[in-house]
């Protein structure tokens, strides 16, 4: 796989893929932060980029558009996180991005695991339409403003 992969959206939007550095952690967090309710630490991200994870970005026109987060180990493979920016979301970002995260754990695993919040319309939407189906639940997963949310198990064969 080249260091930059190219993809172009259904929407016609170029992208260009690349593994996240330290230096691209600030920009990741604020788009972290405006993506998610209850975003990731920084040190999580900090973390991600020493072990054994995957961790690339998607950039349009040279502005941060959204990052995947995958691991892989014992024949299995898991996405920890994918956010795509706010202003830039339904536009296939997250399909691509998905679609290039299981390129890279394709032949290292059998199945690619994920949760979700049972809440996440758009997302559940995204993942059924790449193949994952429904697992199970996972009960109070999700911390909330006022508690905690299910989420939803899903996988899909590699």
């Amino acid at each position: 796989m080249s260091d930059s992969p190219r993809f172009v959206t259904y929407t016609g939007l170029e992208l260009h893929l690349r593994e996240i550095t330290a230096e691209d952690i600030p920009a990741v967090m604020q788009l972290e932060r405006s993506a998610h309710s209850h975003p990731w630490r920084q040190s999580s991200f900090e973390d991600c980029l020493k072990g054994r994870q995957k961790c690339w970005l998607a950039e349009a026109k040279n502005t941060l558009v959204g990052y995947v987060v995958i691991t892989h180990g014992g024949g299995d493979a898991e996405l920890l996180n994918l956010a795509v920016a706010p202003t830039f979301q339904r536009k296939g970002i997250g399909q691509c991005l998905l679609e290039h995260a299981t390129q890279c754990v394709a032949g290292k695993a059998d199945m690619l695991f994920l949760e979700v919040r049972v809440s996440n319309q758009k997302a559940i939407e995204l993942y059924s339409k790449a193949g994952f189906f429904e697992l199970g639940n996972r009960k109070n997963y999700y911390p909330t403003v006022n508690g905690h949310e299910d989420a939803l198990l899903m996988a899909r064969q590699l």
